[in-house]
């Protein structure tokens, strides 16, 4: 019997060392996380001032944002993504989805198009909304919900997504006329 009670003593000894030490990488894997946030901004702010280029790159998850205060149609709004080294944002997580809907106070253009293919929904880097797993479309309860390729005001219909500011920050994804000049969010690695 005291033999047992040694060998469960000396188990939950070890136990209670490797649960110490679990805790500790914990922490430190917390303080890691938080260091790499803060470098990662501060490449953003050092890249900004080597580059002489706008400083509102906003660093969030590993990646970088621009959230532009000019307004330009999706086509030019792209070109001008890919010209600073990104391209329009993908949104590929809802906690990403919550980041950008928590900046925005009103329209923006994201990598969204169905320009090829009517109904068939596919980002910037060709991934289609399946392949991304997330679908934040805006939904209405007496109307037809997003998209719905409204053509009132362009015949071509709707074929671009935006991420607006609105009741919700998860479903404020709408289709829209890619002609519309409109701010836009660029995104890079």
């Amino acid at each position: 019997m005291s033999r047992r009670i040694e060998e469960l003593t000396a188990n939950y000894t070890r136990v209670k060392e490797r649960l110490h030490i679990n805790n500790i990488i914990v922490r430190n894997t917390e303080e890691l996380t938080a260091n790499y946030t803060r470098v990662r901004e501060r490449l953003c702010i050092y890249e900004a001032e080597s580059l002489n280029c706008d400083m509102s790159w906003k660093a969030f998850n590993g990646k970088l944002y621009f959230f532009s205060s000019t307004k330009m149609d999706w086509s030019r709004s792209r070109a001008f993504c890919v010209s600073k080294g990104g391209d329009l944002v993908t949104i590929t997580s809802q906690t990403e989805q919550e980041f950008l809907a928590s900046k925005i106070k009103e329209w923006y253009w994201i990598g969204l198009n169905d320009l090829e293919t009517e109904g068939h929904w596919v980002w910037v880097n060709n991934q289609t909304l399946s392949e991304t797993g997330v679908q934040f479309w805006y939904k209405r309860k007496s109307w037809k919900s997003e998209p719905d390729n409204w053509k009132a005001e362009d015949p071509t219909g709707e074929n671009c997504g935006i991420v607006k500011n609105c009741f919700t920050y998860l479903e404020n994804w709408f289709d829209v006329s890619c002609n519309y000049e409109i701010r836009f969010i660029c995104e890079k690695k």
